[in-house]
């Protein structure tokens, strides 16, 4: 743990002299109350049509020993976060170059020694991807689902957040959960609402609006509003397929949905 610190500590003086040109790069990172909201995917193809659209890209697996962006991506590394976590290994040589503007780094699923991911380890993470983020136009992380206490960290830190919730009350409850913690550890990042999983016309609208009005209500808390992603089997085609929806043209309706909420994030492109 004292190394730990000591690598903190350098990392701020790293921090200090790189903030001035690393401040057009956006942190965000995508959570979700439980699993099974479509996080993932979310994350997934997010980062996959930023990249298409002349951003550059890091997209982080951080949903720790349960990883699965080496699986929507057809991916492998030999390097992971297992090993950044275990052995110290420096986060810059997990990169792997999925594509020209799609970078990832690969988490580890079913370890039995998985370090636990605390608040200082996230603090540490935050840090490196700061100094990391000169080299990018957004850095996505992709976290656990749930509220640990380094989940809440990363998501306190992170410049923006999304969280993506399913129209069903239960995950409605789940995501208010979320910003009641966040609330409650004095974040005052960017909260951004995705509803996935949606089979009607209008139960997304009606969801967020849930939603909206009790985190107005009780946590004083203001949400943005970025949009639906429809469910269909084009989507578990290309999960199956291990390839990115944005990526296989095969759903105009999903691509348009996605270029929405884009657009409201308003991610510079460097092309």
């Amino acid at each position: 743990m004292l190394g730990q610190a000591e690598r903190l500590y350098q990392l701020n003086g790293l921090f200090k002299e790189n903030v001035l040109q690393t401040e057009g790069c956006k942190i965000i990172s995508i959570t979700s109350g439980k699993g099974g909201t479509g996080k993932s995917f979310l994350a997934s193809n997010l980062a996959a049509e930023l990249s298409n659209t002349g951003s550059k890209v890091l997209l982080l697996d951080l949903d720790l020993n349960f990883a699965n962006l080496n699986v929507m991506f057809n991916a492998s590394s030999k390097k992971t976060l297992y090993h950044y976590l275990t052995y110290n290994q420096n986060l810059e040589d997990l990169i792997y170059e999925y594509s020209q503007n799609l970078h990832l780094v690969l988490g580890e699923s079913g370890k039995i020694d998985h370090p636990k991911f605390n608040e200082e380890r996230a603090n540490i993470l935050i840090e490196e991807l700061r100094i990391l983020s000169e080299n990018y136009d957004v850095i996505i992380l992709d976290t656990a689902s749930g509220a640990d206490q380094g989940t809440i960290q990363l998501l306190i830190n992170s410049d923006e957040l999304i969280l993506v919730t399913t129209p069903e009350p239960t995950s409605v409850m789940d995501a208010y959960v979320i910003f009641k913690l966040l609330k409650s550890n004095g974040s005052r990042v960017i909260k951004n609402v995705v509803i996935n999983k949606c089979f009607k016309d209008g139960e997304a609208e009606e969801a967020f609006g849930n939603l909206e009005k009790a985190t107005n209500h009780f946590l004083k808390t203001d949400l943005n509003y970025l949009g639906e992603l429809s469910f269909s089997e084009e989507i578990v085609k290309s999960i199956k397929a291990q390839n990115p929806i944005v990526d296989t043209k095969n759903s105009l309706k999903i691509s348009r949905q996605f270029t929405s909420i884009i657009n409201k994030l308003r991610i510079p492109t460097s092309g």
